[in-house]
């Protein structure tokens, strides 16, 4: 399907928001401006046309979005690395408290803070970190993230409970690193049996 005319300009009002604010969770406001620009400069180009496999004008232009996010990777990383809560509500920031997609289990227990999970998720590969957003962030179909990301979906499910498994891994190092640190900085504690200096035998 090529676009010219009406159907360009009914492409961009209706996808311009969603992809923008995909773009800018995951990149920042000043990135995302950047990946909207190259993504609907390459779609309304006169001779770009939607591949059939995209299925749906979201899904091909997610895929462009998510190709064109790859470009600011370190920017992305260092914005996970560094998250804090936002000082107000917005739906250009990442918006999770925490990531649904480690509640798999009961057995879990209490839920990990978000800048725990965001520092996880910063040590992704890409396609998997990609994957992770679409779904929890963007609220992406399996089908629309397997367009997006170049994965097969009938590996979606076993690539979502992988990613599942790293993320738990990365946390738990990252708490075992605090626990043994607070640990070698808390003082020394005189033994029970052990007077303190100036105190008589």
């Amino acid at each position: 399907m090529s676009l010219n005319g009406p159907a360009a300009a009914r492409l961009y009002d209706e996808h311009v928001d969603a992809i923008y604010a995909y773009a800018a969770r995951r990149v920042g406001p000043q990135a995302g401006v950047e990946v909207v620009e190259n993504v609907f400069e390459h779609a309304l180009r006169q001779d770009a046309q939607r591949p059939a496999h995209t299925g749906t004008d979201l899904g091909w232009l997610l895929a462009m979005a998510t190709a064109f996010l790859r470009r600011h990777s370190e920017t992305e990383c260092r914005r996970l690395r560094d998250w804090q809560p936002p000082t107000r509500s917005t739906s250009r920031v990442i918006p999770r408290v925490t990531d649904p997609l480690l509640a798999e289990t009961v057995e879990d227990g209490g839920t990990v803070t978000t800048a725990r999970v965001m520092a996880a998720a910063a040590e992704l590969e890409p396609t998997e970190r990609d994957l992770l957003f679409l779904i929890a962030w963007e609220g992406c179909s399996s089908s629309l993230a397997a367009v997006a990301t170049g994965i097969p979906q009938s590996e979606v499910r076993s690539r979502l409970n992988a990613i599942r498994k790293e993320i738990r891994r990365c946390v738990a190092a990252n708490d075992n690193q605090v626990t043994e640190s607070s640990r070698d900085d808390a003082p020394d504690t005189p033994d029970a049996g052990t007077p303190r200096d100036g105190a008589s035998s």
